[in-house]
C-alpha cells in the first residue's frame, strides 16, 4: 500500500528529502552541501532511468533525516531535565 504512493508521489518526496537536509544540516555546510548533492543524483538518476525502488530509498533517507532531528530534540530534553 506505502509503494505506490512513494511511486506516485516521488519527485515531492525527493523535494521534501532535500528541504529537510538542507535545514537539518546547517551546522556543518561542507557536509550539508555533499549531502544535497548526493540525494539530488540519486533523486535524478532514479526518475531519468525510471527506477521505481529508488522512491523507497528516497523515502528511507527521508526518515533517517527526520529521525536525526527528532533524536537531537529528545537528547536536548533529556539534558534540561538533568539540571
Amino acid at each position: 500500500m506505502l509503494y505506490p504512493i512513494l511511486v506516485e508521489y516521488y519527485v515531492w518526496f525527493s523535494i521534501l528529502l532535500l528541504g529537510v537536509t538542507w535545514f537539518a544540516r546547517q551546522a556543518k555546510p561542507a557536509t550539508r552541501t555533499n549531502l544535497m548533492y548526493g540525494y539530488g543524483m540519486i533523486a535524478s538518476l532514479g526518475f531519468v532511468l525510471g527506477l521505481d525502488w529508488v522512491s523507497g530509498v528516497i523515502f528511507g533517507l527521508l526518515v533517517l533525516e527526520l529521525g536525526r532531528l527528532l533524536k537531537a530534540w529528545l537528547d536536548k530534553k533529556e539534558s534540561q531535565l538533568k539540571k
